[in-house]
């Protein structure tokens, strides 16, 4: 078994050559639940102090949210216990200690038994070095395997998506984006559109509107939520007058509850925020996603918006299925 496992480390951690005349391989669906973890760790590994910093990476929480909610469900096993009927999960972390090596090192592959799949391995030549290799690069692994879950629901939005949120989208802004195929209602306003599947539990809702751009740098947060504030409070006003959607804001000093960033996302440069939203003098809460870009050839700041309520459920399957109907807006 341990041949076996270093074998599969050399494959992730060196390319793997084709040749021309090799046929394609179709693959099967790869398999798991919504942000399951396939966690294989070597036993001497697992029983160090190590384990405490492998659950930090991936028992970590998840950003944005109102309670505590960890970033996978992890399953675990150890790498002598790695089978066949394990090869087709959607999303694996390897955590081993390997003699051979000269230095800590960190590999992926993708779709080598099921699509779509991610395989990372991370690696090390002493339990001393992985401990330090682990720290210094926790936050990119939390990325990697969270990318990989969240292309993993992109896969299936292109196969079944709402086609009456596409088609408005198309309408009032000429864009596209795969929504869940029961998000059926929509409203449309100028240079707006909300679509949102009006559940009681588990409701997610898609909102996609741009503003005129000046050369102004995205990340800025006061500036966005005042956008987002204005936008919301004009689009979606609640059941009874004197409401509105709006962002939350802490009581002490009035900031608000938000987090942006600038990452890369398929390429572009972007402004990521998170956060939480309420209804002002209504009952209604939870958490938001968006991302903004810039279109310079429009001038325009194009902004999609993920959030969701779900008062009595866990949420960061539901935020998670909204980032990844934001990856599909084009």
């Amino acid at each position: 078994m341990k041949r076996i496992m270093w074998m599969l480390l050399a494959v992730l951690l060196l390319a793997a050559c084709s040749s021309e005349g090799e046929k394609k391989r179709v693959l099967v669906t790869s398999k798991g639940m919504p942000s399951e973890l396939l966690l294989v760790v070597d036993k001497e590994v697992w029983l160090s102090d190590l384990q405490d910093s492998i659950n930090g990476i991936v028992k970590a929480q998840v950003p944005g949210l109102m309670q505590v909610e960890e970033l996978f469900r992890v399953t675990r096993i150890l790498s002598k216990d790695y089978a066949p009927t394990f090869t087709t999960f959607h999303t694996k972390l390897f955590v081993k200690v390997d003699k051979t090596l000269d230095k800590p090192l960190m590999g992926t592959r993708r779709n080598e038994y099921a699509k779509p799949q991610l395989e990372l391995v991370v690696a090390a030549p002493t339990l001393d070095e992985l401990r330090e290799y682990l720290t210094l690069n926790s936050e990119r692994i939390k990325e990697i395997l969270v990318e990989a879950q969240i292309e993993k629901r992109v896969e299936l939005l292109r196969k079944k998506y709402s086609k009456k949120v596409d088609d408005d989208l198309k309408e009032v802004l000429g864009m596209s984006v795969r929504a869940p195929e029961n998000m059926k209602a929509t409203k449309k306003s100028e240079r707006f559109l909300w679509g949102g599947t009006n559940l009681l539990e588990k409701d997610m809702n898609l909102v996609v509107y741009t503003y005129d751009w000046h050369g102004e740098e995205l990340v800025d947060t006061g500036r966005y939520v005042e956008i987002r504030d204005s936008v919301m409070k004009h689009n979606i006003p609640g059941s009874n007058e004197g409401q509105w959607m709006q962002t939350v804001r802490e009581r002490e000093n009035n900031h608000p509850l938000v987090e942006c960033a600038e990452r890369e996302i398929n390429g572009r440069k972007v402004m990521e925020a998170r956060g939480l939203w309420e209804m002002r003098n209504g009952p209604l809460g939870g958490p938001f996603v968006s991302i903004s870009r810039v279109d310079t050839a429009s001038r325009k700041v194009i902004v999609g918006e993920g959030f969701v309520y779900s008062p009595s459920t866990d949420k960061r399957d539901l935020v998670r299925q909204m980032e990844a109907v934001l990856r599909t807006l084009r």
